[in-house]
């Protein structure tokens, strides 16, 4: 063990004032006078020493002395539960924690070594239980040791004379600690030096107000005005606002509305506040506020009811009762908590709509389901990560049983879950539940599942002719996300603006990079965050490989009486048009090249030609190709079967469309021909139709007929249709209304 003192440095800065004094030039001022000095062991020197030490009791939650505090942090461990002590709001969360639970349950267990610090810091290292024993066992409380209720106003200055009244120095002080150490200091000078304290000097109550003095007796008065009164005045602006958050309140007198008696107020941490009898609500929801004017605290209501509004001067307080009087009323609340529950009305309402929950009967059911409690009272119960979820409604309302929560108008679970549960157990993420004999637990799952649903991404994308690609951010990672929990998404550049939460991307939807690592933060709605890579990879690509990929021909049929041939040009690169920006058709290719007189109308091109060709320029990311289109006229007669012939080879085998218009989309599709029914059965594996089908010689050949086929995308069959090619394994067919329109048929014996 060993101990420390944290304000040896002050020791030494009188022995440089000294030095300084033989050394440096001497500044003449005023000599002080007696009630301007600051002298050791005086009245005022142990007053302010008294506002400036270490206040023990401030964490007598912890360890229970208040001649000494302990160092933050510090970890702990309450009924095999670890936590973490860093800051005043920890300590004020820990002590609502063992105010809730049972004594048995109030074991607290430090994990050691552990540092305690006396009034005058200094410091002592804690090894064991049996050390922190001795040391609480040997402390003798002095009331009159620390006061709490005022603070000195920072920084403040000190002026610092030799013995001749030559200031040497001026020290500046920043905290309690430094302050306590100067003025310790002065009692082991053994040096000449005079301190007077340069005014104007402010302070600050506990109440919050402020006050500034301007002489060593005023500093005085003011101080020790603040130590009569430390421990006297509970209903601070502070105080109130969190006492009457934590439990809700029955009036237990109203001078001028009697009827008022025996109601409940609660108010929620979002400042509004509602009314309940016998555990129905008057479905009034006002404002509430607590303000402070001239040293007096107020309590405002915004409410419904005329007679409850207005500001409330509160006269008097304690942790149960607060007495209120406005104008000629007098008004008297007192609390009223439930003992066995960790969390207050509001507790229960505000965690409700932090986050998800996983909720079970203890009999397996629900396992996979979870409820979202919204702020305008919906109720969602959602299973898994999908979408659609279950509807209805919740609210909280008291009785004499307790808390209850209210599950309605539930669009299924119904005998489940719709009723009045009463809350039995609570605390910051678990409620149990009790309706009759039956039991419902929520388990709160802020992140768990929110987070699950990101990883990190890799995003590829073609680089332009600048060596740069445009990624759409937005569309290749949260826009793959179906996720239950609501969250806040923003991208960023660098690491830290990830995690400081500044800078965001604006444009996520064409985000132009040459290849570079950015990250995505996901925010919960509790404040929680995560941070994601996302790699951006540009890589060198072949735009046009699938216009390269093919020989584009397109064919119709000679007659003898047709001046003009029709040709759908579109057709031709039907299936790689989509992935281009700009397609359009030239007669010339120096025209495509120049991109100059295109053809107003490809999808019903006319040429009197027998065989031509047709250029197609095509623009994909700012870069430029010509590709050429072949146009035949063919006698389509020649070579061709006759109607027996197409009747015989159709009815032997079963038939594919492995094209049409170029495109296999419907390659799936098998097509049975039953010549003595003149049914053609066309089935996939998961539908079956049963359609007509005919064969006719014309004179322009064999036309083949298709009836009756409703099904999607196949039904664009129907119609007339000419061969213009057979063979025994494979028919080629033009639609006899536009000959541009072609059907390949190829047959597949088993």
């Amino acid at each position: 063990m060993k101990t420390k003192s944290k304000h040896l440095f002050i020791y030494v800065l009188f022995a440089l004032f000294y030095l300084t004094s033989c050394q440096d030039e001497i500044t003449e001022v005023n000599t002080p006078n007696d009630q301007e000095t600051i002298v050791a062991n005086s009245t005022l020197a142990n007053l302010m020493g008294r506002t400036t030490a270490n206040y023990g009791a401030a964490d007598d939650i912890l360890d229970e002395s208040s001649c000494f505090s302990v160092e933050l942090p510090v970890t702990i461990v309450i009924s095999d539960i670890t936590f973490t002590i860093e800051t005043q709001s920890d300590l004020d969360e820990l002590e609502n924690l063992l105010n809730y639970t049972t004594s048995e349950d109030n074991v607290l267990d430090f994990i050691f070594p552990i540092t305690i610090i006396f009034s005058d810091y200094s410091e002592t290292v804690i090894a064991n239980e049996e050390a922190l024993e001795s040391f609480i066992n040997a402390c003798v409380e002095d009331e009159t040791n620390a006061i709490d209720c005022v603070d000195f106003v920072y920084p403040m200055s000190f002026s610092v004379f030799n013995a001749e009244f030559n200031l040497i120095d001026t020290v500046i002080i920043e905290n309690d600690e430094s302050l306590y150490g100067f003025l310790d200091g002065l009692e082991d000078d053994e040096n000449a030096v005079v301190v007077s304290l340069n005014f104007p000097v402010s302070l600050e109550y506990a109440n919050g107000e402020t006050t500034e003095v301007n002489t060593n007796q005023e500093l005085s008065d003011a101080i020790e005005v603040a130590g009569d009164d430390c421990y006297d005045n509970n209903c601070t602006e502070d105080s109130v606002a969190s006492q009457l958050e934590d439990c809700q309140w029955k009036i237990s007198t109203y001078s001028s509305f009697p009827e008022f008696v025996g109601i409940e107020l609660v108010f929620y941490s979002d400042s509004t506040f509602a009314v309940f009898q016998d555990g129905s609500s008057y479905n009034v929801v006002g404002d509430w506020s607590v303000s402070s004017t001239d040293g007096e605290t107020f309590l405002n209501l915004d409410s419904g009811f005329e007679d409850l509004g207005g500001d409330w001067k509160i006269v008097e307080c304690d942790d149960e009762t607060i007495q209120f009087i406005k104008g000629e009323q007098t008004m008297v609340l007192n609390q009223v908590c439930e003992d066995d529950l960790n969390c207050s009305l509001s507790d229960i309402s505000t965690i409700l709509q932090e986050c998800p929950w996983d909720f079970s009967d203890g009999t397996g059911n629900f396992e996979n389901n979870s409820m979202i409690f919204n702020t305008n009272g919906d109720l969602q119960i959602s299973e898994g990560m999908a979408t659609s979820a279950i509807g209805g409604g919740w609210n909280l309302s008291v009785d004499e049983e307790g808390i209850i929560l209210i599950f309605s108008e539930l669009t299924a679970f119904q005998d489940a879950l719709e009723g009045d549960w009463v809350i039995v157990e609570c605390d910051a993420d678990s409620i149990v539940l009790v309706k009759g004999d039956q039991m419902l637990v929520l388990e709160q799952d802020c992140n768990s599942d929110l987070f699950n649903c990101f990883d990190n991404y890799e995003l590829v994308e073609c680089a332009n002719q600048s060596g740069s690609a445009v990624f759409n951010l937005n569309a290749e990672t949260i826009g793959l996300v179906d996720c239950m929990a609501s969250y806040i998404p923003s991208f960023h550049e660098t690491l830290i603006d990830a995690e400081t939460n500044v800078n965001a991307l604006i444009n996520t939807e064409a985000y132009e990079a040459t290849g570079s690592e950015i990250f995505l933060r996901i925010e919960a709605s509790n404040g929680d965050f995560e941070i994601f890579s996302i790699f951006l990879n540009t890589i060198e690509c072949n735009y046009f490989e699938c216009f390269q990929s093919f020989d584009a021909v397109l064919e119709t049929c000679y007659s003898d009486a047709t001046v003009l041939y029709d040709f759908n040009l579109p057709i031709a690169f039907s299936n790689c048009t989509p992935s281009a920006d700009v397609v359009s058709y030239y007669e010339t290719q120096s025209n495509a090249t120049a991109d100059i007189n295109p053809i107003a109308n490809p999808i019903s091109y006319s040429t009197a030609e027998l065989n031509t060709t047709i250029y197609t320029r095509v623009e994909i990311n700012g870069m430029v190709e010509i590709f050429p289109i072949q146009l035949n006229v063919v006698n389509c007669n020649a070579g061709s079967c006759t109607e027996g012939d197409v009747s015989g080879i159709l009815a032997e085998c079963q038939w594919n469309i492995t094209s049409y218009n170029g495109s296999d989309n419907l390659v799936n599709y098998n097509l049975a021909f039953e010549q003595d029914t003149e049914i053609v059965v066309i089935y996939t594996d998961t539908i079956t139709i049963n359609a007509g089908w005919s064969t006719a010689q014309t004179n322009n050949g064999v036309v083949i007929g298709f009836s009756n086929v409703a099904e999607p995308n196949i039904q664009a069959i129907n119609g007339s249709w000419l061969v213009v090619e057979c063979t025994a394994n494979q028919l080629v067919l033009h639609n006899v209304n536009d000959s541009s329109i072609e059907i390949v048929l190829d047959r597949t014996c088993e």
